[in-house]
């Protein structure tokens, strides 16, 4: 089974051909679309909603990730194994940075080994090497066959979400196509805090939310957070933006306190 995330879009020809790069080379794989919405050049987004999205893929899953502004520039070309037998074939720029943190990194192979590549230009990496790595891979072509070892990669600034003096400090993940604001604070922290359904929590001591398990627990335009369904924190509006309202910015802090009585 492969993944398939890009901020290529769907307007052109680009996924399209990647996936046939992928058929020709094993016709039976599965090709799983992920998104091809990310926010171009948005590597940060893409590094959380490929965490997010291979949670729910089983061990032996391959991902095909391409957010890949430096194309065809001294950037390498990767394929990642995490210690929970996933392998992240893309470009070495931190697209992997989240999954590395959450499963470890058993070993990185630069892909110089052009046997298993499909084409040579410059800026498509995406049909000429990726796809057809992957495509490989899927194959049970040998991870050690891809190329060299790489001792070192390419890992995005990233502080891990903690718990300071009862508060939750987190950072602003990405903003989804509803205007919810997705954090990188799992849940357990909640837990830890012992907040509880209908809690009121504040957002950077400004701004009020509902502690809730869904939007529809709050009138509409009320803010609230909940747990979402890939394990993390989310601030939202119900039927409504929360992005627009709160004017945060992708990676920046967010402190999320409980409200005493």
């Amino acid at each position: 089974m492969i993944g398939f995330l890009t901020d290529w879009s769907v307007r052109s020809h680009y996924v399209g051909v990647a996936k046939a790069v992928m058929k020709r080379i094993n016709p039976s794989v599965e090709i799983i679309d992920i998104t091809h919405e990310i926010e171009p050049f948005n590597v940060r987004m893409a590094s959380h909603i490929l965490l997010r999205a291979s949670k729910d893929f089983p061990p032996g899953s391959i991902f095909v990730a391409v957010v890949d502004y430096g194309v065809g520039t001294s950037r390498k070309a990767i394929c990642m194994r995490t210690k929970n037998e996933q392998f992240f074939v893309g470009p070495d720029n931190g697209i992997f940075t989240h999954v590395a943190l959450e499963y470890g990194v058993k070993q990185v192979r630069e892909l110089n080994n052009k046997k298993y590549h499909y084409a040579s230009s410059y800026t498509f990496h995406g049909r000429d090497i990726f796809a057809p790595v992957a495509a490989h891979l899927s194959r049970g072509v040998p991870f050690e066959e891809l190329g060299d070892v790489l001792p070192n990669f390419v890992v995005l600034p990233a502080k891990q979400a903690e718990i300071v003096n009862e508060s939750i400090v987190a950072e602003i993940a990405y903003f989804d196509s509803f205007g919810n604001v997705q954090t990188n604070a799992p849940i357990q922290l909640a837990e830890k805090l012992d907040w509880q359904m209908d809690d009121v929590i504040l957002i950077n001591e400004t701004f009020e939310a509902t502690y809730v398990r869904a939007f529809g627990e709050v009138p509409k335009g009320a803010l609230l957070i909940h747990p979402d369904s890939s394990g993390f924190l989310e601030i939202a509006i119900n039927q409504g933006s929360a992005a627009e309202k709160l004017k945060l910015k992708q990676g920046q802090q967010v402190t999320l306190r409980r409200k005493k009585d």
